[in-house]
């Protein structure tokens, strides 16, 4: 009986391994893209504002608080005044937001201590 060299036993584990490889590598490439995340979309931008300015009246008195032109004011935002009072936002129509009184608020300045 014929002996098999080692250099013919090296040749036949590297041509092995490769085909192992190969199939592996097959394999990863048909069924990894189910198990891969699913791209995500980008977000959408904010939908622009339909109105230049939001004009922020008092609920009760009708008065004008502010004139507002960065943001959309919608019901449930809130905001504090000049003189400390917080108002929730409770309807818009058109460009007008109406505002319902909440609390007096106690906003500290950097020049005054804390409790």
């Amino acid at each position: 009986m014929a002996e098999h060299k080692p250099k013919r036993k090296f040749g036949l584990f590297i041509g092995g391994f490769a085909v192992g490889v190969m199939v592996i590598l097959a394999l990863l490439y048909s069924f990894a893209p189910q198990f891969l995340p699913l791209p995500q979309q980008k977000p959408q931008a904010p939908a622009k504002s339909l109105y230049e300015y939001y004009i922020i009246l008092d609920e009760a008195t009708g008065a004008t608080m502010m004139y507002v032109s960065v943001v959309t004011v919608t019901p449930g935002d809130e905001m504090i005044t000049e003189e400390n009072k917080r108002y929730v936002i409770t309807r818009v129509e058109e460009n007008r937001a109406y505002a319902r009184y909440v609390e007096d608020v106690n906003i500290r300045t950097k020049k005054e201590a804390a409790p």
